[in-house]
């Protein structure tokens, strides 16, 4: 087992009422169930921050006031201890899970490696969607969706804008799907074996580190200059230049239009998505070549 304890905001809905909504949700869907984490058990104290401040005369004590959580969870095994095959198939187990939950009302905001897990059973790998104390609810009557919430280096670049960063922009589907095709690179490239590469031949450390809108500009800088890396147990042509050359044209495709409706004068449509566009976005994806081949069986059955 594996304890997690941490300060949540009161005015979110907890985590353990979060994973109630998905159990319910797991029930009927084969993509959900057995793809998320199982909580064993859960104490929230009663002692919120805002009654620190209080005490200490803090101005406007309730806002952004915080309560302590523990939660008791089964161990999992992390994404990152995978390569090649079965990286990808618990990886795609990850997204088909979250894309179930997006449409049943559950968004999760914050797709990072570290929540991307996985365990055996009877000799196949099942990957679980972990971490759901940054997710919230389409029926949510707060502003979730403007929120800027996520991990910044696995963060959509149009999250990671200045307007973004001040709650301008809704978080969208296509945010977090764009959120895991950078998490793939980042174990591909990074990780060989299970294990961490060395500092000096592993991509991406300065993105780990800089702030929101700086990391945006560096990964923009990256898909701008995409190069195959001499060091890397993924085959890089295969899969990830697919996956990014797609981002890359969608991003082209909808700042075009944009530029069309400031020409005609419009004011830039509110941005929502329909379940249709939800799955052809995601199909864009499973359509690519990469997709198509690392999909295939290891071993074709014999004639």
């Amino acid at each position: 087992m594996v304890a997690k304890i941490f300060w949540g905001e009161v005015n979110r809905t907890s985590e353990p009422e979060m994973l109630d909504k998905v159990k319910e949700i797991a029930k009927v869907h084969a993509t959900v169930k057995d793809h998320v984490p199982e909580l064993l058990l859960h104490h929230t104290f009663t002692n919120p921050t805002s009654t620190i401040r209080e005490t200490l005369g803090v101005p406007d004590p309730t806002t952004g006031s915080r309560v302590l959580y523990i939660l008791v969870f089964r161990k999992l095994h992390p994404i990152t201890k995978l390569q090649d095959k079965e990286l990808f198939d618990v990886w795609v187990q990850c997204i088909l899970c979250h894309v179930t939950l997006w449409k049943e009302g559950v968004h999760h905001r914050d797709i990072s490696p570290g929540n991307m897990m996985w365990y055996e059973i009877d000799g196949k790998l099942m990957g679980v969607l972990n971490d759901y104390d940054l997710s919230s609810l389409a029926n949510d009557p707060g502003p979730r969706g403007n929120e800027c919430t996520g991990t910044v280096p696995f963060m959509a670049l149009d999250l990671l804008f200045a307007e973004a960063q001040r709650g301008e922009v809704k978080h969208l589907y296509r945010h977090d799907l764009e959120s895991f095709m950078w998490c793939f690179a980042w174990i591909a490239l990074r990780y060989e074996n299970g294990a961490l590469l060395p500092a000096g031949s592993r991509p991406f450390d300065e993105w780990a580190t800089s702030n929101a809108v700086t990391c945006g500009v560096k990964k923009n800088y990256f898909l701008c200059h995409l190069e195959v890396p001499a060091h890397s147990h993924i085959d890089p042509l295969l899969w990830i230049v697919d996956c990014f050359d797609l981002l890359d044209t969608n991003s082209f495709n909808r700042r075009k239009q944009l530029i069309r409706s400031i020409k005609r004068g419009e004011k830039p449509a509110n941005t929502e998505e329909t379940e249709s566009d939800i799955d052809s976005f995601l199909q864009q994806f499973r359509d690519t070549e990469g997709w198509v081949a690392l999909s295939k069986p290891s071993r074709e059955p014999s004639q």
